[in-house]
């Protein structure tokens, strides 16, 4: 049984970061991000992490910023085509600080959202006999487009 190290709510993001490791830089996006923490993931091709201190550039272009933290890297798996980096955020500016909370936030108060809107779905379907007499699902940026057969054979 593993134990999970991590004391904060990690929300989903995905968003492409430099990693900067004795002074090379590389890049590698984001997978979740917390308070305190991030998982990143780069391609096998790209420098490993040593154990260690790094420095990060996390590009918040939402508000014209960059946050600049050293981080720690704890963690690392090898997959077999990227390498999965789990990194403790150390040191940064108080102003940084600031903008990864409401960055944070946001991304909370967005996973909140769609787990309501996946409740009221769940509701709404409850008061058909068969999903088959339901009304179409609602429409996100999220949506994995579906295509009827009649639509691809005229």
């Amino acid at each position: 049984m593993s134990h999970n190290k991590r004391s904060q709510f990690r929300v989903p993001e995905s968003r492409l970061i430099t990693e900067f490791s004795k002074n090379t830089p590389f890049a590698s996006s984001i997978v979740n991000l917390s308070f305190d923490g991030l998982y990143t993931v780069k391609p096998c091709e790209s420098l490993t992490t040593p154990r260690g201190l790094i420095q990060l550039e996390i590009p918040v272009p939402e508000a014209s910023e960059s946050i600049w933290a050293t981080g720690e890297v704890l963690y690392e798996h090898h997959g077999a085509k990227s390498v999965g980096t789990g990194i403790r955020l150390r040191n940064m500016a108080q102003f940084h600080r600031n903008l990864l909370r409401d960055l944070v936030e946001s991304g909370r108060r967005q996973v909140l959202a769609d787990m309501l809107q996946q409740i009221l779905w769940q509701r709404q379907l409850a008061q058909y006999p068969t999903l088959f007499d339901a009304p179409a699902p609602p429409v996100t940026e999220h949506t994995v487009p579906m295509f009827r057969l009649a639509d691809l054979h005229p």
